[in-house]
């Protein structure tokens, strides 16, 4: 596997449609991303050898793949354990660990003949029994995928390298979801266990040591199934929350990449000839979250109150300076499943009182507003909602926390009333409008349901073709908006990361949410 000719535009990558997760041809979805940056993929220069020095904005969690559903872990998960397939640049589905694939007529029956003499770390070597074991505790131990694993009727092997799924009913993003780590394939031995902590894959890349919140290092893998990558020895993930402390150590020549660099700085880093700046737009998807299992977020007025009380306009410019786009529905900008005209609810102070009035509260009402420290474009965000809420009578009183705590707090006890996070990987639709709304979606928190949202979201999952599903998700996004579901929109937000001149090659992955070191090298 080599990469293929250097500067694809990665504006070009959002052009493609149609398709989407079709299991016979594995073509990928339509999700328009704008941006004149091009993705380097030219590694006819590239040398074998070196450690590059990484410092990350967010601390690597818990290293288990079917259970981590924290980005930061995602990005080194991604260069340890693999998928069936993945997604390329062309947003297409590639072979990985598959050597290719075939669907039945119905879309019901797919099968997989696996890739022969690949190995795991561990130096077994994989077959379709690790696969038929993978997805067995992903099915049992609910892992984070597990609700794409409820309409598989049934799994089987056949030989060593043939791997059988079947499906009650056709269902569309199955495919696309392997390409995510949620479904990455471990060794038979390693799925018998409950968790996790050192993971044993086929990547380019071995587990090495974890120091929490402080490093993690992942090392070459000798015996990767690709003979020419990867070409460095070693990757060093220092974990540097503090933005300027991470900048800082960047611009002092300590560190070779930094992800997560502070907007404000964007500018400055592009015009620096020293710095090789990178920006991928749009990665993310920021929300402010709200409680509707508590008052006052279980009333749609208080939530259309807050909702219209917000200038979602001047929130990005404060939070990004410039660098994002203001969102109106989770479908990615310019894709053709976003809604064409669908736009974000201006804001309205006397629209707001009079949600406010019916919701019971006409002076007005007082919630806690958590937010992950680590995040700056957050903490801005959250003063800017801050004092435009407190003009109608709604005081939200910022408690500033750390990204576990928000993890354990706020996500997995729903133990909050408004909060600030964002959405990652969402260039397929399920992915955004099917986890983090949906009832039974991985993501699922804010405790807003609705019937209808759920219906439509269900149907679109049973169609391959653009021109059926897509309908299904403007009216999906239409009732999001209307109903003022548990997340206010925010922004788009890119994935800003500078790196010395020595450090080359593309480390962003085509979805935008992890890093692949495999195609990068040190000069």
């Amino acid at each position: 596997m080599k990469a293929a000719a250097a500067g694809i535009p990665i504006a070009f990558a959002g052009c493609l449609g149609g398709d989407d997760d079709d299991p016979g041809n594995g073509n990928g979805n339509g999700n328009g991303v704008g941006d004149e940056t091009e993705v380097d993929t030219d590694d006819s220069d590239a040398t074998h050898g070196g450690e590059v020095l990484w410092g990350g904005s967010v601390p690597v969690q818990s290293l288990d793949p079917h259970f981590e559903s924290a980005a930061a872990s995602a990005r080194v998960l991604e260069n340890i354990t693999q998928g069936l397939v993945r997604v390329n640049w062309e947003y297409e589905l590639e072979p990985l660990l598959a050597e290719s694939w075939d669907a039945s007529e119905d879309n019901t029956e797919l099968t997989f003949q696996i890739r022969e003499g690949v190995q795991f770390h561990d130096g077994s070597e994989l077959t379709a029994e690790d696969v038929y074991a993978s997805f067995n505790r992903i099915q049992e131990h609910e892992g984070l995928a597990a609700d794409y694993m409820a309409l598989v009727d049934g799994m089987d092997t056949d030989g060593d390298y043939t791997f059988e799924m079947t499906l009650s009913e056709p269902f569309a993003p199955m495919l696309s979801r392997m390409a995510t780590s949620h479904m990455h394939i471990i060794p038979a031995d390693q799925a018998d266990q409950n968790s996790i902590d050192e993971p044993i894959g086929t990547g380019p890349f071995e587990f090495d040591s974890m120091e929490l919140d402080s490093e993690f290092v992942m090392t070459r893998f000798d015996e990767y199934w690709d003979d020419d990558l990867p070409y460095l020895d070693t990757v060093t993930k220092l974990e540097i929350s503090d933005d300027d402390n991470r900048l800082n150590t960047f611009n002092a020549g300590e560190l070779d990449f930094i992800n997560g660099v502070p907007p404000r700085h964007a500018d400055d880093l592009d015009d620096d000839p020293d710095v090789d700046f990178i920006r991928r737009f749009p990665q993310s998807l920021t929300y402010l979250g709200l409680n509707c299992n508590e008052e006052p977020f279980d009333d749609i007025d208080a939530r259309l109150a807050l909702d219209y009380a917000i200038d979602k306009q001047e929130v990005m410019e404060a939070a990004l300076y410039g660098q994002g786009q203001v969102a109106s529905s989770p479908a990615a900008p310019d894709s053709e499943w976003e809604h064409p005209d669908l736009e974000p609810r201006p804001q309205d102070y006397d629209l707001a009182q009079e949600h406010l009035e019916a919701a019971g509260y006409p002076d007005g009402f007082e919630v806690t507003f958590q937010i992950p420290e680590q995040y700056n474009d957050q903490v801005t965000a959250a003063q800017v909602i801050e004092s435009q809420a407190a003009q109608v009578g709604i005081d939200l009183n910022i408690q500033l926390i750390t990204w576990s705590n928000w993890l354990s707090d706020v996500y997995t006890d729903r133990n909050f009333e408004a909060t600030t996070s964002s959405y990652l990987a969402l260039w397929f639709p399920d992915a955004g409008f099917h986890r983090p709304f949906h009832t039974d979606g991985a993501f699922f928190f804010t405790g807003w349901e609705d019937d209808e949202y759920n219906d439509l979201v269900d149907e679109a999952r049973r169609y391959y073709e653009m021109e059926d599903r897509a309908p299904l998700y403007h009216d999906a996004a239409e009732i999001l908006q209307e109903r003022r579901s548990g997340h206010i929109l925010l922004y788009w937000m890119p994935t800003l990361m500078a790196r010395t001149h020595d450090f080359q090659g593309e480390v962003m992955s085509p979805d935008g949410s992890t890093f692949r070191f495999e195609n990068t090298w040190m000069n």
